[in-house]
Formats: C-alpha cells, sequence, structure tokens
C-alpha cells in the first residue's frame, strides 16, 4: 500500500492536463498563415493547481469488548495509543510526500508555495512572449502573452525555463505532408475534473474536504487561418469571411475535450 501511495503520486504529473498549472477564465487566440507563420495569444488566469494533501484529522476509531465483541468506551490508554499509530503514520505520509516533492524537482513540483509561485511568475517576466505577468493570491497568476513564430519549429504554450514540471495548454505540430495539427486539451471542463479528478481520488489533491476546489477553465479560443480546415472539433464548424476561416471554441463545464483542428498550408 505504501508502495502505491508513492507510485500514485509520482504519475501525478502524467495525469494532468496542466500538469502543475490550467487555464483558469482566459481569452485565447491564434492567427495561422499559409506560410505557416502565426501569432498566438492567451490573456486572462494561469492556476497553480494545489498538489498537496488536505490536512488529516485524528478520529478515533471504535473499542470492542473481548468477551461480547460488543462496542464500548475506548479507555484513556487505547485513545492514546491510536493517536499515536495516527501521529506515526502521518509523519510517514508527510516523508514519502516530501520524497515525491524532490523526485518532481523541489516542493510539489518547485509551486508548493507563494514565494515559490512568485518566483516562478519572475521566470516568466524574463521570457519572450510573457507582456504582463502578475500574482493575484490564491494560486491565481494573471497573464497577458503573445507571441509570433513559425509552425515548422513547433510550439507550446506555456513553456517555463528551470525545469518546472509543465504539460502545455496549446501545441502546435507540423506534419510532414505539410499540415498542421493544433490541439489544445487543456481548454475544456475536463481539464479541472476528469483526468485531474482521477489524480485527485489518487493523491488526494483535487477539490479534497477541506480544501477549495481549484478554478475550472472558462473562455473562449480562436483560430483565422487562409490555410484549408481538414478537420476541427468545433460544434458549428468554420466560418468564412474572404480568404479567411475562423474557428471558435466556448470553452466551460459543458465542454467534454479539447480543441483539436488540422490545417492543411501552402502545396496542400
Amino acid at each position: 500500500m505504501r508502495f502505491m501511495r508513492i507510485l500514485a503520486a509520482l504519475a501525478a504529473p502524467l495525469l494532468l492536463t496542466g500538469c502543475l498549472l490550467s487555464p483558469g477564465k482566459f481569452t485565447s487566440s491564434l492567427d495561422l498563415r499559409r506560410d505557416g507563420s502565426f501569432t498566438f495569444t492567451y490573456v486572462g488566469e494561469i492556476v497553480v493547481t494545489d498538489m498537496s494533501p488536505p490536512p488529516a484529522e485524528f478520529s478515533a476509531s471504535p473499542c470492542y469488548s473481548d468477551d461480547t465483541g460488543d462496542e464500548r468506551e475506548c479507555t484513556e490508554a487505547e485513545l492514546a495509543q491510536q493517536r499515536k499509530d495516527f501521529d506515526a503514520a502521518q509523519a510517514e505520509s508527510k516523508a514519502e510526500t516530501g520524497m515525491v516533492g524532490n523526485a518532481m524537482g523541489g516542493e510539489m513540483g518547485g509551486l508548493g508555495s507563494d514565494e515559490s509561485i512568485a518566483d516562478l511568475v519572475e521566470q516568466l517576466k524574463k521570457q519572450r512572449g510573457w507582456n504582463k505577468v502578475s500574482y493575484r493570491g490564491n494560486r491565481i497568476i494573471d497573464v497577458e502573452y503573445s507571441i509570433t513564430g513559425n509552425s515548422a519549429h513547433g510550439f507550446a504554450f506555456p513553456l517555463v525555463d528551470g525545469g518546472n514540471a509543465i504539460m502545455p495548454f496549446v501545441t502546435i505540430i507540423g506534419r510532414k505532408d505539410g499540415s498542421v495539427k493544433v490541439s489544445a486539451p487543456a481548454y475544456s471542463g475536463e481539464a479541472g475534473g476528469g483526468e485531474m479528478a482521477a489524480l485527485g481520488a489518487m493523491a488526494g489533491a483535487a477539490d479534497a474536504k477541506g480544501k477549495p476546489g481549484q478554478p475550472k477553465p472558462e473562455g473562449t479560443f480562436t483560430i483565422t487561418t487562409d490555410g484549408r480546415i481538414l478537420t476541427n472539433n468545433t460544434e458549428d464548424g468554420p466560418t468564412m469571411a474572404g480568404a479567411n476561416a475562423t474557428l471558435k471554441w466556448v470553452v466551460n463545464s459543458r465542454l467534454s475535450k479539447g480543441p483539436e483542428a488540422l490545417i492543411g498550408l501552402a502545396g496542400q
């Protein structure tokens, strides 16, 4: 059982859609041109997932008569032993959590306190594209991000220098046939539930009793392109304005799967 608890905690970052970070309220856009150039924006909240377990509270177990098997009132000595066993179990759990934190690169991946989140904010300010970054408190970071690039090089958002275990909200991946796959798995109602909720059940991390629930993703994601839309999972499909096509997703608790689109560029 002890090994399984450690294994579940070590598996945590692999199960998270945004790992230690996830979207809050946001507006995001991608403008993708046939020559492969793009502009990506994200304005809104980034939520730092609270991976720490909820505080445990001691609760006495019932005591039973050796003669009749009936439940009886516990003696002071029995209660003291129960408390001693509880404290020992909590100390063991804390040691295991520390081991997992070290394996993930620090205190639960380096983002377990307000101070470490503030350090992350300072790191993001140094990186290209992060035009405004501020820590609001309550594990919420307010950002304005905008960057241009070329899909031939690939793209992922967010990326953080310094080794923190971050899974991207959005990826742009070029294919050999000249098409580009855009995926935004974190932009969905399941990003705050689904796999993360399953992780919470394993590691005691998500929306646990005694801890406030994490804000869920809520916003919009819009793709505009003069390329050819080959596949997409919007509800209504593309809208056309001249040579440009627009795809739009409204992200809320009803969106069970994040946006996806396959777009053909020049030569297709």
